[in-house]
């Protein structure tokens, strides 16, 4: 019985472990609020843009409808 809730324990920090590195893996694009499209910190458009692009978290580009850059497809991650 112990074996098994050791087991259930260790199962439940990796659990928790894994959704607290994937939050920190997010990454942070910029997002036009005018376009809604979203492009990677080092894209040209993204650089080229200043009174409409604010920076967010990926996640939150894509809920407010966000659409990835055509020229860098939203992620510097390649």
């Amino acid at each position: 019985m112990k074996r098994l809730a050791a087991i259930c324990l260790l199962f439940s920090l990796c659990i928790l472990q894994g959704a607290a590195t994937a939050q920190e893996k997010e990454e942070t694009v910029f997002f036009n609020v005018r376009s809604h499209k979203y492009h990677c910190l080092t894209c040209g458009y993204a650089q080229r843009c200043t009174a409409n692009c604010i920076e967010l978290l990926i996640s939150e580009a894509k809920k407010r409808g966000g659409m990835p850059c055509k020229i860098c497809g939203g992620t510097c991650r390649r």
